[in-house]
């Protein structure tokens, strides 16, 4: 169970994967090893599950949709190595509801979003796909 001395690491980390632990440990005042300790349980619960690096497409640069796909039948598992091709994927979510899947599409160019929502119409089973903009970033942690 996490405690508060967890979820300030987890916040800090968060904000930037790369602080270092002797960092980490001066902010919320416990040792490096401590802190050490607290990270590695941490990754073996799986409470933290990777670091990752941001490109510039997802920050400024390129076009961001959320794609929301429905299928009949229901095929998500049919169409997760496809999903799993595409780079430009960043996330991908069964949902309940109306909608079967959500993907989450950060590509270089309007070009480049149009081509993979074209490569979709190929997917099996696909009965709908609606494409929603992203116009603006209010927030980003991740």
């Amino acid at each position: 169970m996490a405690d508060h001395y967890d979820q300030k690491i987890l916040a800090l980390l968060v904000e930037d994967a790369r602080l270092s632990v002797s960092d980490i440990s001066r902010q919320v005042s416990l040792s490096r090893s401590a802190v050490t300790e607290r990270i590695r349980r941490m990754e073996d619960n799986r409470t933290i599950t990777g670091y990752h690096a941001h490109t510039s497409v997802s920050k400024e640069d390129g076009v961001t949709a959320y794609l929301a796909l429905t299928f009949r039948p229901l095929s998500c598992d049919l169409v997760q190595p496809l999903i799993n091709a595409i780079p430009e994927v960043k996330l991908a979510h069964s949902i309940s509801g109306d909608l079967d899947l959500l993907l989450l599409v950060q590509a270089s160019s309007m070009t480049r979003l149009n081509v993979i929502r074209s490569e979709m119409d190929s997917w099996p089973n696909l009965s709908k796909v609606v494409t929603h903009m992203c116009l603006a970033n209010r927030l980003d942690r991740w």
